[in-house]
């Protein structure tokens, strides 16, 4: 993830810093040492020799103290970087259920007697009774239909003599297939982004 790639570059970089500073140490440490032995064999104060000795020890001191100042960082690194990474899950967590959610239908069929017996359908318009079209309930019933993928989801087997779709879709983007004026097999989707656009509701009324 990102987040683990951002700790371990961090952490490698501070790391590699603490071993740097600790090999100019072991020199500085090394070279003191070797100073300290020339001074007490020569048993005499030399000027120069005791202010390298004096810059030696006071940079070994300040490499301790960067040292240290670079585990504390590295310490609370490591809790920044923890927080860091949960948040990015919980957001990718976030960001993946809302796109399922994008990609998530729901169709039904039947014929028209079986889809309003199921709170789905309802008729409306017309004169006198006569022109009536089917139309989706305000409060339709979505318990009766059927979940699906619409990236996955292509088509749906009918076997029926007519059929036609309530619901709004995109004019082009489906057929009908089966024998012509015998029998519909089934219904193909074939542009699931066009077709789906208008409504996440498809509902076929069969004969």
């Amino acid at each position: 993830t990102v987040g683990s790639e951002v700790s371990d570059n961090a952490k490698t970089r501070i790391i590699e810093d603490i071993q740097l500073i600790n090999n100019l140490l072991d020199e500085n440490r090394k070279k003191l040492s070797g100073l300290q032995k020339k001074l007490k064999n020569a048993n005499v104060k030399i000027s120069e020799l005791e202010k390298m000795i004096e810059r030696l020890s006071k940079t070994i001191e300040e490499k301790d103290g960067e040292i240290a100042q670079l585990k504390d960082q590295l310490a609370k690194m490591n809790f920044s970087l923890d927080s860091l990474n949960a948040v990015y899950v919980a957001t990718t967590q976030v960001v993946e259920e809302k796109q399922a959610e994008l990609n998530t239908a729901y169709y039904c069929y039947g014929t028209y007697k079986e889809l309003k017996e199921a709170g789905v359908l309802t008729k409306e318009g017309g004169f006198a009774g006569l022109g009536r079209m089917e139309k989706l309930r305000e409060d339709f019933n979505k318990k009766y239909f059927t979940q699906v993928d619409i990236t996955k989801a292509g088509e749906v087997v009918l076997q029926c003599k007519k059929a036609k779709l309530v619901t709004s879709h995109t004019a082009g983007s489906y057929k009908f297939e089966g024998e012509e004026g015998k029998k519909i097999e089934k219904l193909v989707i074939t542009n699931p982004e066009e077709f789906w656009k208008v409504s996440k509701y498809l509902v076929i009324v069969v004969e």
